[in-house]
C-alpha cells in the first residue's frame, strides 16, 4: 500500500490538503500520514498569542493534531489518518518524512507568513527541494482562491485535468500521471504546449529568418510526438491537445480556470541545469488558484 504525507498545521490550507490527500488515497488504495512539526512557540509566527512554552511537548503536539484532523475531516473520518508529530522546523520533517512517500501534499501557505502572499514559505522549500511528487492545496473557501465547493478530488463525477509539457523527460513523466490521474478520477485530459515565434533583431546581429508556421508545426509534432507516446485507450474520454501560441506559464495559466488539478514537471528544457523547479513551474505555482501536482 502506498503513503501519502500531508503537512498539517491547523490553518485553512492545511486542512484543504487534508481534504484533498484523504480523497487521493481513496482513488489510489493508499494510506495517509498528517505530520504536525512542532517546537517551543506553536506553528506560525511569534505573537498573535504565539508565545515561547517550555512544556510544550510531544503530548500537546500529538493533541493539537488529532484536533486540527477532525476539525478538518470530522471525528469519524480522523480515525483513519495516521498522526505523526516531529519536533523540528516544518520544511525539514516535511522532506525528511516525505522520502518514504508516494506524495507530499501541503497547503498552499499556513497560519504563519504575509497574508497577501498565495504560496508561503513551507510549500515554496517543499517545491523547490523535495525529490518526489508534491501537492500544493488551496482552501477554496479563502480569498484567493476560486470559487468551488472543494478542491478534492471526485471520483466518477468527470472533471477536467489540465497538463503542460513540454520535450523534456520531466513533463513525460508529469503527462504519464495525469494520464492516471485522469483514470482514477474518469475525468478527462487537456495537454497543454505552448510555443512562441522566433524573434527578430536588426543588423548586424541578424541571422536568417525563421518562417513563423515553421516553427508552429515543430510544436505541434513535439505536442503529438508526447500524446502519442503515451497509451490513452482507457481514457474515459480523448486527451484534449492544445497549441497555445505564447509564453507557457501564461499559457497554462489561462488554460487552468474552471479545472480540478493542473499537472507540470519540476523543471522543462529551459532554464540553468542545477535547478530543481523551472520558471515555468515556478511561476505557475505563485499564481495558480486551483490544486498542482508537480512531478521530479
Amino acid at each position: 500500500m502506498g503513503k501519502i504525507l500531508v503537512g498539517v498545521d491547523g490553518s485553512a490550507n492545511s486542512a484543504a490538503a487534508l481534504r484533498w490527500a484523504l480523497a487521493e488515497a481513496d482513488l489510489r488504495h493508499h494510506r495517509v500520514t498528517a505530520l504536525f512539526a512542532w517546537g517551543y512557540i506553536p506553528p506560525g509566527h511569534a505573537g498573535e498569542g504565539r508565545t515561547f512554552d517550555a512544556d510544550y511537548g510531544p503530548a500537546d503536539a500529538d493533541a493539537a493534531l488529532a484536533s486540527a484532523i477532525e476539525a478538518a475531516v470530522g471525528a469519524e473520518v480522523a480515525g483513519d489518518v495516521e498522526r505523526r508529530v516531529v519536533c523540528d522546523l516544518a520544511p525539514k520533517s516535511l522532506l525528511t518524512v516525505a522520502g518514504g512517500a508516494d506524495l507530499l501534499v501541503v497547503g498552499a501557505r499556513g497560519v504563519g507568513g504575509f497574508r497577501g502572499l498565495l504560496l508561503g514559505s513551507v510549500s515554496q522549500q517543499c517545491l523547490h527541494h523535495t525529490t518526489g511528487p508534491v501537492a500544493i492545496i488551496r482552501s477554496p473557501g479563502s480569498p484567493d482562491a476560486t470559487a468551488q465547493a472543494d478542491t478534492a478530488p471526485r471520483q466518477g463525477a468527470g472533471g477536467r485535468i489540465v497538463v503542460g509539457v513540454d520535450d523534456s523527460d520531466g513533463a513525460r513523466r508529469a503527462l504519464r500521471w495525469a494520464l492516471e490521474e485522469g483514470r482514477l478520477r474518469h475525468a478527462g485530459v487537456d495537454v497543454v504546449h505552448a510555443w512562441q515565434p522566433p524573434y527578430f533583431v536588426p543588423s548586424p546581429f541578424a541571422g536568417m529568418p525563421i518562417d513563423p508556421e515553421i516553427v508552429e508545426k515543430h510544436a505541434r509534432g513535439v505536442l503529438d510526438r508526447m500524446v502519442d507516446g503515451e497509451d490513452t485507450r482507457h481514457q474515459p474520454e480523448p486527451v484534449e491537445r492544445i497549441l497555445v501560441r505564447g509564453a507557457a506559464a501564461p499559457a497554462i495559466l489561462d488554460t487552468a480556470p474552471g479545472t480540478d488539478l493542473v499537472v507540470l514537471g519540476s523543471r522543462g528544457l529551459g532554464g540553468f541545469k542545477g535547478l530543481v523547479l523551472g520558471s515555468v513551474t515556478h511561476h505557475v505555482a505563485h499564481h495558480i488558484r486551483c490544486p498542482l501536482v508537480v512531478i521530479r
